[in-house]
């Protein structure tokens, strides 16, 4: 325990996640910041940069977060929570929005739209794929560990297929129409999200 009570594998987190954050929140300001600059050229140049880096920072940011803290020891159950802080934050952020128009009820089953559960996908994917490059990474530095083992392959191939297959029945809308279903048959028809 460190001596300001502060968990050691929390502090050796908030680096990787606080990054991802930053760049996450900048990323968002200036997208939306954008549409605020009188020039039109100016304003699309950041619109594709902003809107790039929010994109990478939202769906890849658990590739480094895991690699990261992977490196510095962080414990298993520590390392998905820190991975995945950044998708939930990004998701939570919409549920948010949508209680402006919504009850909450309604507006908290939006967690379980096909975008979020594909986000979530790719993120178990991209543990197993950093779980694989940490162990490169520490193999390089002399450590004798081997890189390639049966359980970060299963769980990268398994998560990927899954987000394949899903997208692959009806090009995704399938999942949505039972998205949809699923709204309705707890919410009843109304106007629907």
């Amino acid at each position: 325990m460190a001596s300001d009570g502060m968990r050691p594998d929390f502090r050796k987190n908030l680096k990787p996640v606080g990054l991802v954050f930053v760049v996450m929140a900048v990323s968002y300001c200036g997208y939306f910041g954008s549409r605020l600059v009188p020039h039109d050229g100016l304003h699309q140049v950041m619109a594709l940069v902003f809107g790039t880096t929010y994109f990478l920072s939202v769906a890849f940011g658990p590739l480094y977060v895991f690699t990261a803290t992977t490196l510095r020891g962080v414990t298993l159950p520590i390392r998905v929570l820190a991975a995945t802080v950044n998708p939930l934050i990004w998701m939570t952020k919409e549920v948010l929005r949508l209680t402006e128009a919504h009850p909450l009820a309604e507006a908290l089953y939006w967690y379980c739209n096909p975008l979020n559960v594909w986000l979530l996908s790719l993120a178990v994917f991209e543990m197993g794929l950093a779980t694989l490059i940490a162990r490169r990474i520490r193999r390089r530095r002399g450590e004798d560990i081997r890189v390639v083992t049966p359980a970060p392959v299963i769980i990268a191939i398994a998560s990927l297929g899954f987000v394949i297959g899903v997208y692959a029945w009806g090009r995704g809308e399938n999942v949505y129409v039972l998205f949809l279903e699923g709204y309705r048959h707890l919410f009843g028809a109304g106007t629907g999200i």
